[in-house]
Parts: C-alpha cells; structure tokens; sequence
C-alpha cells in the first residue's frame, strides 16, 4: 500500500492536468481492494502451507517469493517515488505548498524503512540459506513499533498547525488526511 500511495501522489504532484483529466475515478479503492485481496491470497496460502499442511519447501518458496517481491520490486518502487517526490516539492521552484498529506507519507515511508526493511531483509536471507544473528523477539518489537507509529503520526501532523492537542482523533486523522 506504502509503494502505491507513493506513487500516485507523486503522479498526481508530477502531472496535476493528467491525473484530474485521465485518470479513473474509482482507480485508488480498486487498486486498494486488489492489494489487500493479494495480501489476504498470499498470508492465506502461507498459513496454509507452512502451518496447516507444512510443507518445507513450499512455505519456503511461498515466503522467499514473498519477500523478493517486496524488496526487489515494491520497496525499490516505493523508494524511487517517494524520493522523486520529496525533490519535486522541496527543490520546485513553485514553492508548492507541502502539505499534511505530503508529511504523513513521508514519515510513514521513513519509519518503515527504518523499522521494517532492514529485519525483513535479514529474515529473506536467512531463508536463503545466509545466516545472521537476530532474534525473533527484536523483530516483533521493531514491528510493534513501526506498526504503532502510524496513528501517533497521523494524529501529530493533524494537530501540528495548533498548539494545543486538544482535539478528538476523528478530527486529527480528518485534518490528516484533507489533503
């Protein structure tokens, strides 16, 4: 979802015209609906294998697949457009305006790269066959923790212009996500 979002907010800050002319109108919650559907297929499929009916050198297949497609394609993807887009706004000439939106993609992106990637990376290798030293319990802290973080960035940029954090969470994640 993260390398999706980037994409088309960078499509969309790249080529305003085009996207407000050409581009379907339901092609986000499509897109949507088809990643969470794939995601589903592919953790169904992995609980099958590799729990239900175990099966050592399909689980392994299944999870080596999975995360080649996450960091050889999805994260590489992710990366290049929210780079592109980050240069586009701070370096424009424009002055556009960045805005909320703009901030929590950024941090989300950020966090995940910090949080996520690297453990995920270890755990491919090691199916691989290459051993390094992690632990189990290192990794479900760093993801409780990039998975936790999203809410407290969406609620932080919603109520950043104002001082105050009085505000109910609905109205954080509105202001959020106005953009």
């Amino acid at each position: 979802l993260l390398t999706t979002i980037s994409i088309e907010r960078c499509l969309s800050v790249l080529c305003p015209i085009w996207c407000r002319s050409h581009r379907p109108k339901h092609l986000s919650g499509i897109i949507s609906g088809l990643l969470w559907g794939l995601s589903l297929l592919l953790n169904t499929l992995g609980y099958v294998l590799c729990t239900i009916r175990p099966s050592a050198r399909s689980c392994k297949l299944l999870l080596i697949t999975i995360g080649a497609l996450d960091f050889l394609f999805c994260t590489p993807l992710m990366l290049l457009f929210s780079l592109t887009l980050f240069l586009r706004v701070k370096c424009s000439s424009q002055h556009l305006r960045t805005g909320r939106l703009f901030t929590v993609i950024m941090l989300t992106v950020l966090f995940f790269l910090i949080f996520a990637v690297p453990l995920s990376i270890l755990i491919l290798f090691d199916f691989l066959g290459y051993k390094f030293l992690y632990s189990p319990e290192i990794g479900f802290v760093l993801s409780c923790v990039n998975s936790s973080l999203n809410p407290v960035i969406y609620f932080l940029v919603g109520s950043y212009r104002d001082r105050r954090i009085k505000f109910t969470l609905r109205l954080a994640f509105q202001r959020a996500f106005e953009d």
